[in-house]
């Protein structure tokens, strides 16, 4: 960057709800499946990075940030380039992603980068472990920023995730992949990149994201509950476990992953005609399938709580991400929206009693986003 000195990049991503079909989303899974799909909503619980660099600093090197961890990390550049370095797991992701962004500088030629300094701050709205795809939105958030730093030495040439996303989403899976030491799904990168309501038909080679019509996003967020158990949960822990009964072909595993691939082509075609009953049955149907797949995916108050709302009205819900706590979610079928607002309140209560806060979110019609907030000339 040789026409300024200091750049400030700010981007910016939403986490999602999945609404049905996650897990398989993991390679190989998808491939062994009759037309699997995911269908999720991107959601107002953002993960933010905020980027500043320096090509003329005294202090030459790089400064990494977690704010909600409260954690940060000073190093030189041949320390951060240093493979064999060990760091805290709450910025593993910051550092695997720098280094693959700085090593990509110095291949193109800008040899200069050692000479400055870069402070890379990152902000997760979303609670850990909620399983609304917190920590696959944190490095989508970071790479939007890191790939326009990267990208131009003037620093004024943001990456377009319209036409770049699906590039970015392949390094982000496999930098993630080496920090949880597990298959990584990709619907949680989708959401993170796009946003909006989508049904994402997963292929041989490539994939195809359908966005949905947003007139359903304000629908959907009038309709949807969602709740924090405050139980941390490992995604990839239950995400394994399934993994690896379907590719040991247990029979118990790979018949319910059938049918949750049923259940939410199911939900593509009540979303598609804006039928709020089936909605409901094809989430209820998907949840009724997954819950019993691995131990853990739900928790004791989760059903507490759940099994009383049921008795107010016939709503639906299902855990987010890969269960074992995080957050929970429920749809509500009643078409009078006064009636869905005395529901909703009720409903709160008795999640509130088994200690499960509420988390108050929009729809969010984009993904990730990217500007420069401040640049000056030397």
């Amino acid at each position: 960057m040789n026409s300024h000195r200091l750049v400030k990049l700010y981007s910016r991503a939403p986490t999602r709800i999945d609404l049905a079909g996650g897990t398989v989303d993991i390679w190989p899974i998808y491939l062994l499946l009759r037309q699997p799909i995911t269908i999720n909503l991107g959601i107002s619980l953002f993960a933010e990075s905020h980027l500043a660099w320096d090509s003329l600093s005294t202090t030459p090197g790089v400064i990494l940030e977690s704010e909600d961890q409260k954690t940060e990390l000073a190093l030189s550049w041949d320390a951060l380039r240093d493979l064999s370095l060990e760091v805290s797991p709450k910025l593993e992701l910051h550092v695997k992603l720098v280094r693959h962004f700085l090593e990509k500088r110095l291949r193109s030629g800008w040899l200069d980068t050692l000479k400055g300094s870069l402070r890379l701050s990152t902000l997760a709205q979303s609670p850990a472990g909620a399983g609304l795809g917190g920590s696959s939105t944190l490095s989508v958030s970071m790479v939007g920023a890191l790939a326009s730093w990267s990208n131009s030495q003037a620093g004024n040439s943001l990456i377009d995730p319209q036409t770049e996303g699906e590039r970015l989403i392949e390094i982000v899976r496999d930098v993630e992949t080496t920090v949880i030491r597990v298959p990584a799904g990709l619907q949680d990168y989708y959401g993170a990149m796009f946003g909006g309501l989508q049904c994402l038909k997963w292929g041989v080679g490539t994939h195809e994201r359908e966005p949905m019509d947003l007139a359903l996003l304000s629908e959907l967020e009038d309709r949807l509950l969602l709740f924090y158990s405050g139980q941390s949960r490992n995604s990839g822990i239950n995400n394994w476990a399934l993994f690896k009964g379907f590719i040991d072909q247990r029979e118990e595993v790979r018949g319910p992953f059938t049918s949750i691939v049923k259940a939410t082509h199911e939900l593509r075609n009540a979303l598609l005609a804006q039928d709020w009953t089936a909605v409901g049955a094809a989430i209820a149907k998907e949840w009724l399938t997954r819950k019993d797949l691995a131990p853990g995916i739900s928790t004791p108050e989760i059903d507490q709580a759940f099994q009383e709302a049921q008795r107010l009205a016939p709503v639906s819900g299902k855990v987010c991400g890969a269960g074992g706590g995080g957050c929970f979610f429920i749809y509500l079928p009643l078409n009078d929206s006064s009636e869905r607002k005395v529901l909703r309140q009720k409903i709160e209560e008795i999640f509130s009693r088994v200690g499960m806060r509420p988390l108050p979110f929009q729809a969010v019609p984009h993904g990730l986003q990217i500007q420069v907030n401040h640049r000056e000339g030397n």
